[in-house]
């Protein structure tokens, strides 16, 4: 065994083992890719060593008191058998948090009450649920293995460990993303839980303009939209991640009628530009569903190059384009009466921007009308059908569509370039686990990494997410065009009342 540099410990606490004739007490020390669990403090032979990786099993046992319910033991693996531990709940608190996204939990009913079906696809459900410990609400992602099990040569499975991948390196940046908390099995489903937001898509938003007197945002509030829509595909970008599905509905809002809490949801089909470059993973395409996206909103580069060509983080400046052009307008950039006519519009990408200014929506900074404004025009540049042409979203901040709401610059940029710094140690420890799972050059990406210059991106001068996507093909072959299928946002169905028993129910919800 290795030597164990006890200095380096994030934790370490008392715990007891039950026996039937004399309990024993060890200590756990929690380190950054293990713990252990000794006799003494800085034993340098402990009897349990456990690796802090996903396949591990982690079950906790909860005890109901008057005034609410605690933390009692945690439940781990050793060699085929299980081991129960136990020790003083403040402790445990503790050590879970260090254990969140590192380990696999098991026993989401023990944890959680079900409140709303907030979602539900053909593979997928989400729901409200209350952790009985703090008390908090959150939404849990539950995804059937069946179906994961049943796509294409196990991409299915391949795409979901993509996506928990990507949420752990995206962890910290709560402002901006849609944040992974916990990730539990059961016998037949995976449970993604993450931050409840209260507010709605950004597609409901729109639909409620339409009640207003210009059938659209207030051009202000769409400024701010897109200003922190750029923000967060930035910081996307600079970490090599390309979303690849960005559309309304998967832009929500943290708070009611706050639209700077705008983050970004489902990474379903997400993937990490450089993964084909470094993986010595024997497929036929360089991505995970090549062709995917919503049509719509997908950059022709996507549509029109064979499935073993590259793109890169640029299709996504190219939906910000689609997104902008619909909040300016009130309408779609790509139009049809069907599915395929909409893709086939879409993939021809014949975009005519000469519309009538009004002085408000559609003025010189945000619409072509001329050749002399070619070079100034945001939208032109997010929708450039070649990508070598396209403007990076950290360019397209500093545009002057966004000068007319300053006053939050300076603040906001500090607090990003002040995240970006804080979390980039994250960020690489996230990345040893995604290159460890496809057998990635370490050295190789962490010098594209440095490459990025992550503190030049700007922000602009500026003054709910209960939505969650599944992946979804019609033909359930490779290499068609995979489209997302929205999960309804209908928050009428309860599930229990708080104050209910859970009742056998539960199972059937929630394993």
């Amino acid at each position: 065994m290795d030597y164990i540099e006890y200095k380096d410990a994030k934790l370490q606490f008392v715990g007891i083992r039950k026996h039937f004739f004399r309990d024993k007490q060890y200590y756990v020390t929690v380190f950054q890719e293990y713990f252990t669990i000794g006799s003494s403090k800085d034993t340098q032979s402990p009897k349990y060593k456990i690796q802090l990786k996903l396949s591990t099993k982690i079950n906790w046992n909860l005890k109901k008191l008057k005034d609410g319910v605690i933390l009692q033991s945690f439940v781990f693996p050793y060699q085929n058998k299980f081991k129960t531990l136990c020790a003083d709940p403040l402790d445990l608190l503790r050590f879970k948090e260090i254990l969140n996204l590192k380990v696999t939990y098991e026993g989401i009913g023990d944890t959680y009450i079900p409140l709303l079906q907030i979602g539900k696809g053909s593979s997928a459900k989400v729901y409200s649920a209350q952790n009985v410990i703090n008390s908090k609400v959150y939404a849990i992602k539950a995804i059937e293995k069946s179906f994961l099990n049943q796509t294409d040569k196990g991409s299915g499975l391949e795409a979901y460990n993509m996506e928990v991948s990507i949420l752990k390196i995206i962890s910290g940046y709560s402002s901006n993303f849609l944040i992974l908390r916990e990730i539990y099995e059961g016998d037949h489903t995976y449970y993604l839980v993450t931050e409840y937001l209260e507010g709605q898509s950004l597609s409901e938003e729109i639909d409620r303009a339409k009640g207003l007197h210009d059938k659209r945002l207030p051009i202000q509030n769409i400024k701010v939209i897109i200003a922190k829509l750029l923000q967060s595909v930035a910081l996307l970008h600079s970490h090599k991640i390309i979303h690849r599905d960005l559309k309304p509905d998967n832009m929500m809002f943290a708070k009611r009628n706050d639209y700077f809490t705008l983050v970004l949801v489902d990474f379903g089909l997400a993937t990490i530009e450089t993964l084909d470059k470094y993986s010595i993973i024997t497929i036929t395409s360089r991505y995970l569903f090549p062709k995917c996206g919503t049509p719509g909103y997908v950059a022709p580069e996507v549509l029109t190059t064979s499935v073993s060509s590259k793109y890169t983080t640029k299709v996504d400046v190219f939906s910000c384009g689609c997104i902008l052009y619909k909040l300016l307008t009130g309408r779609s950039i790509f139009n049809g009466n069907s599915f395929d006519e909409v893709l086939r519009a879409n993939k021809k990408c014949e975009i005519d921007l000469k519309l009538p200014m009004d002085q408000h929506y559609i003025t010189e900074d945000s619409i072509v009308i001329n050749q002399s404004y070619f070079n100034e025009n945001l939208l032109n540049q997010l929708l450039r059908k070649d990508p070598k042409l396209r403007t990076s979203a950290r360019k397209a901040l500093q545009h002057p569509f966004f000068d007319q709401i300053s006053e939050y610059s300076t603040s906001l940029q500090a607090s990003l370039l002040s995240t970006i710094k804080q979390n980039n140690l994250n960020f690489q420890i996230q990345c040893e686990e995604i290159m460890s799972q496809y057998n990635l050059d370490e050295e190789v990406i962490n010098s594209e990494i440095l490459d990025q210059e992550l503190h030049q991106i700007q922000l602009p001068k500026l003054k709910k997410c209960n939505q969650m996507c599944e992946l979804q093909s019609p033909q359930n072959a490779m290499f068609q065009f995979f489209q997302k299928e929205p999960l309804s946002i209908a928050r009428s169905n309860r599930l229990v009342d708080l104050a209910s028993p859970r009742g056998d129910f539960f199972e059937g919800i929630l394993e």
